[in-house]
């Protein structure tokens, strides 16, 4: 996996932002466009289908951050996600029951479907950025300053653990959330079983 950043978005769209975030891109920080068609229905909990809107980075990305020579770039290209998924956040979708199965989603579940972030910081770690429905406008800002805070420490940690220059993968990484603590004002990491327990109907 070369490269840094990726973003995903609906073949009947043209997404403009994305394109501008692209374009941002070079040989050492390598930013990719994705477009995808319909997928049909989904049977899985709703914090594993995949959102309208998607965005991954990569722990190259992260790696460009700790670099002298890349943190201009770093710095452009998060603000410009930052105000990416601000937009994203502001459309707003909704999933619907299959009619034999009306009860099957959670009523308590409070992330977006329209947007979302992926980080593969190491081989062996990806972390799925769930952003609150919940949040207020004028906080969105400082909530995802505060994400990206925490993955730079996450990736800092994974490199001190085991330092890799590229990730591998063919090898199937753990997979935590990061999720939005809004009342202590901080990001909470849970397991699948976590997640799981937190929005089980």
């Amino acid at each position: 996996m070369n490269e840094a950043v990726i973003i995903r978005w609906p073949d009947h769209l043209d997404d403009l932002d994305a394109k501008e975030i692209i374009s941002h891109g070079s040989e050492k920080m390598v930013i990719k466009g994705v477009q995808y068609g319909s997928e049909g229905p989904w049977a899985a909990y709703e914090w594993i289908v995949p959102t309208t809107f998607a965005v991954t980075v990569t722990g190259l990305f992260f790696k460009s951050f700790l670099e002298e020579a890349g943190k201009d770039a770093y710095q452009i290209v998060k603000v410009l996600l930052k105000e990416y998924i601000t937009k994203r956040w502001e459309i707003k979708t909704r999933m619907v029951a299959a009619t034999a199965s009306p009860n099957k989603l959670s009523k308590s579940y409070d992330q977006s479907f329209s947007i979302s972030l992926k980080a593969r910081l190491h081989t062996r770690i990806l972390v799925n950025v769930m952003i609150s429905e919940k949040v207020e406008n004028e906080e969105m800002g400082d909530m995802l300053e505060g994400m990206f805070h925490v993955l730079e420490l996450l990736y800092k940690d994974c490199q001190q653990q085991m330092n890799e220059e590229t990730i591998d993968t063919n090898i199937r990484p753990e997979e935590v959330y990061l999720i939005a603590n809004l009342e202590k004002r901080e990001w909470d990491i849970l397991t699948p079983k976590q997640m799981s327990e937190k929005y089980k109907s």
